[in-house]
């Protein structure tokens, strides 16, 4: 197949179909939630339906206008302006969840299953354990903050090292990992011990003491719908995945990497954002992602070339000046 004239990556067409899959699971939802603008009403769901079908016209836009640029910085948006979606995605797949589910979950199964296994509430007795301790609460909420570098930075960097054929790789499964586990959470709600322990969501976060990352992540906690996606773990998961990858294509990062994405893994627990066996669904999650999802790329490449041929001839897009045109990766 003609391997030229490429105006789209794999990755446009996953943020694409995941903003036209949230676009249908919203409007599934009508008239279950609505919000005051101003002194109206409006349906939400219908709102945010229509915000993920238009943002797929900006995003055409955008790839249009910057395609040609030859511009580093240009091009750094161009190919990673999906990972400004995750911020919408995941409380939207949380939101949704309670949607469908009327705000019920399957928590008690999952608290059933880590008293089974420990005799006792991991999330509880943790935290408790070392709660006064200033300096261990700034570990794991600077290590349950450093989760948001950990997915995407790595990509960063390759693309800066002028590997930017590796960067889209990287990025797309991630991404499209994602995608899947955003789909799981709509559809499996489970909302963590500190919604469904009594004792823990009554407390919240007030006995923590810390520094700087301590104090920003309570106000993160304290301002975000977070009632759900705990099962299993995107944070084990997506962490995982990003250690895998850059393990082979990041090697000289891998003394900053494995030690924060182990203390990640903890501080998911011991800040009670998931229950134990969460962190081993996510490890599990991890190795099926990361061993599936790759074999999806070529897909995406065919379905790439088909659609970048349709908006060349017809609407007279340029090509991509910013990465080889075969993005498939051996």
């Amino acid at each position: 197949m003609e391997k030229k004239g490429l105006s789209l990556y794999p990755i446009d067409i996953v943020i694409i179909s995941l903003n036209i899959i949230f676009a249908l699971f919203s409007f599934l939802n009508l008239g279950k939630l609505y919000i005051k603008i101003g002194k109206i009403n409006f349906d939400r769901e219908f709102l945010l339906g229509f915000f993920f079908l238009f943002a797929n016209l900006l995003i055409l836009f955008w790839i249009k206008i910057s395609n040609p640029s030859k511009n580093i910085v240009v091009q750094f948006f161009r190919l990673f302006y999906g990972q400004a979606f995750y911020i919408i995605y995941f409380p939207e797949c949380i939101t949704l969840s309670q949607l469908f589910y009327n705000g019920k979950s399957f928590d008690s199964i999952f608290a059933y299953l880590d008293f089974i296994i420990f005799h006792y509430q991991p999330a509880v007795e943790f935290s408790k354990a070392f709660i006064t301790n200033r300096y261990i609460n700034e570990l794991f909420f600077f290590s349950y903050f450093a989760y948001y570098l950990l997915m995407a930075a790595g990509w960063w960097i390759l693309y800066f090292r002028k590997k930017k054929k590796l960067a889209h790789y990287c990025f797309f499964v991630t991404t499209l990992s994602f995608g899947f586990l955003y789909i799981w959470y709509t559809f499996f709600p489970v909302k963590g011990p500190k919604f469904y322990i009594e004792s823990l969501h009554n407390v919240w976060y007030s006995n923590f003491q810390g520094f700087y990352f301590t104090n920003l992540m309570k106000r993160i906690f304290n301002s975000t719908n977070l009632g759900g996606a705990a099962f299993p773990s995107s944070h084990v998961a997506i962490s995982l995945i990003a250690l895998f990858l850059n393990r082979i294509y990041n090697k000289n990062l891998m003394p900053i990497i494995f030690p924060l994405t182990f203390t990640l893994m903890l501080s998911t627990v011991y800040l009670y954002a998931h229950y134990f066996v969460d962190v081993i669904g996510g490890i599990f999650a991890a190795i099926i992602l990361y061993t599936y999802v790759p074999l999806l790329q070529n897909l995406f490449l065919k379905l790439t070339r088909n659609l970048s041929k349709i908006l060349i001839e017809k609407f007279n897009f340029k090509q991509i000046n910013s990465i080889e045109e075969d993005l498939s990766v051996e």
